[in-house]
């Protein structure tokens, strides 16, 4: 015959998961909330700013069929016509949106699940896990 036992201490779920206690590899702690808001501002940012030629060639192919005829065609077209700054057109507010979006996202998703799971208390942050998450992922 097994019965579980809560432990009298508090739980925090910055510090460890529900039930089984087992501390988080990383504690969430401000620094760690930072990190996740920076790798956000790396992978948004980063990534669609990337991509914006290829996005002002694709914009340029809907408006001027006739004229940008293809992916290829579109980005020598742009390159003969406008030279390589025609393709850097609209980086800075890209870079800019897309580092502050994913800042809030990454790093605040990580901050809302741990105050809803704390919010919940430590049975019913293992019990509605998903449920949680959800929530934190929507008030990012």
């Amino acid at each position: 015959f097994h019965t579980t036992q809560m432990s009298t201490e508090p739980w925090d779920s910055r510090i460890s998961a529900p039930i089984t206690r087992t501390p988080h590899a990383v504690p969430h702690t401000p620094g760690y909330y930072a990190k996740c808001m920076f790798g956000g501002v790396l992978s948004c940012g980063i990534t669609h700013t990337a991509v914006c030629p290829l996005d002002i060639v694709k914009c340029k192919m809907q408006v001027y069929p006739d004229k940008y005829r293809g992916l290829m065609n579109g980005f020598s077209t742009v390159l003969k016509e406008e030279g390589a700054a025609g393709l850097r057109l609209g980086w800075a507010p890209t870079a800019i949106g897309y580092s502050m979006q994913g800042f809030c996202k990454f790093g605040f998703y990580e901050y809302f699940k741990d105050f809803y799971a704390n919010l919940a208390g430590e049975e019913n942050a293992s019990k509605y896990k998903g449920l949680i998450w959800l929530a934190g992922s929507a008030s990012a």
